[in-house]
């Protein structure tokens, strides 16, 4: 059963100590930490800027304050739930609020009841925690927009550069094989010159979609640039990739476009690339781009890979 602090909520900061925003819980637990153990506190949860980090770090010391207390924290708002240790039975709950906004909601679990003392010195705790995760989420967010496409929404070229140097390495190291997609949109200029921009918009989304559609939780897809698409395949074979390549193009062609009164249909052709021995990063998207172009030569919406 959850315990009685199940619904409270961390309040806007009333008093300001020191460097530690103080929540003035209804009881004197400030007492019950010395301030080498709040600085403490406060240094373990400014080591980092990612959220997961932080919410371990105040995992550990809650854990050094009230014993076997487990921690979950979620956040609607960005997608993230982090727990540290199992499920346990008696739970207390926190909604986190700064200036208005909510940072998520943090549970401390145990399986026997938390005591008053205890739940205030949650309370206390909390106070130091609140500022270095909202500026994490601050942080992961800039960084999460920084590699996303603004439009499609996936990944963009940036991105890819940082994931693919990671994936060639990997499978370099493991002896694991490595795929990769260049997907472009057939005669995109014209849909824009003949239907305007905002149709051009509407066609690269959808297009987005249906390639995200198509792939596996594993496969990682990107816009590397204009109507040019990329999709990283690990643990994958040329045979394997084409399979996804083949499907990928039937999904396109397949796909109706309605913006602003029109209906357009849409062609996609597709390179395939496989990471071969002793490759780089850039071999693989340069032998990727060539096959495509090879699919563009012959006459587009049709896959090319190196056997063709």
């Amino acid at each position: 059963m959850a315990s009685q602090a199940e619904l409270a909520t961390v309040k806007e900061p009333l008093i300001q100590i020191g460097a530690m925003p103080y929540f003035a819980p209804a009881t004197n637990a400030r007492r019950l930490l010395s301030d080498s153990t709040v600085l403490r506190i406060s240094n373990a949860l400014q080591s980092s800027l990612f959220v997961k980090d932080v919410i371990h770090a105040f995992s550990g010391e809650a854990r050094r304050v009230v014993r076997r207390a487990a921690l979950r924290y979620r956040n609607r708002a960005d997608d993230l739930v982090i727990q540290e240790g199992r499920q346990q039975l008696h739970r207390c709950s926190y909604e986190l609020n700064l200036l208005g906004k909510s940072l998520g909601e943090i549970s401390f679990m145990r399986n026997h009841p938390f005591t008053g003392d205890e739940q205030a010195l949650f309370e206390v705790m909390l106070c130091a925690l609140i500022y270095p995760l909202r500026n994490a989420l601050l942080y992961e967010r800039a960084l999460h927009s920084a590699l996303k496409d603004p439009l499609t929404g996936i990944n963009n070229r940036a991105s890819m550069e940082q994931h693919i140097e990671h994936e060639v390495l990997s499978a370099l190291r493991h002896a694991t094989p490595l795929s990769m997609l260049m997907i472009d949109i057939d005669h995109f200029k014209l849909i824009n010159d003949t239907h305007d921009h905002p149709v051009g918009d509407a066609v690269l989304i959808a297009v987005a979609n249906c390639i995200a559609r198509c792939t596996r939780d594993s496969d990682v897809v990107f816009r590397y640039g204009g109507e040019e698409f990329a999709v990283i395949l690990t643990n994958t074979k040329s045979a394997g990739a084409r399979l996804l390549a083949e499907r990928i193009r039937g999904a396109v062609e397949e796909l109706e476009t309605r913006a602003g009164g029109a209906k357009v249909l849409v062609t996609a052709s597709v390179g395939i690339a496989e990471l071969g021995a002793g490759d780089s990063k850039v071999d693989l998207i340069e032998r990727a781009d060539t096959m495509l172009y090879r699919a563009k030569f012959r006459g587009r919406n049709q896959v090319v890979g190196a056997d063709d």
